[in-house]
C-alpha cells in the first residue's frame, strides 16, 4: 500500500490557511510548499526552514515541542 504524501495528511485548517486569498503576493512560495509537501511522505524529511514556511503562510502554529517535532500540529494521523 502506498502511503500518503504529506499534502495528503495536512489538516484542512492549514490546506485553508495555505490557499488563503491574503497570500496571494507570496503565491510563489506558497506553491513551492505545496509542491514539496506532495512530493514528500515523512516530516522527517522536512528541513526547520520548511517548517518555518509552513508555519509562516498557513498561519498555524505549533503548540507544545512535540506538537513540532512530530508536526502534530499540521496533520491528521499525527493526532
Amino acid at each position: 500500500m502506498k502511503r500518503l504524501t504529506l499534502y495528503q495528511q495536512l489538516k484542512p485548517e492549514v490546506i485553508a490557511g495555505l490557499e488563503c486569498v491574503g497570500n496571494q503576493p507570496f503565491h510563489c512560495s506558497i506553491n513551492n510548499i505545496l509542491d514539496l509537501l506532495k512530493s514528500e511522505q515523512y516530516y522527517s524529511d522536512l528541513t526547520i526552514e520548511d517548517v518555518k514556511n509552513i508555519i509562516l503562510f498557513s498561519g498555524v502554529n505549533p503548540v507544545t515541542i512535540p506538537d513540532f517535532t512530530h508536526g502534530n500540529f499540521l496533520f491528521k494521523n499525527n493526532e
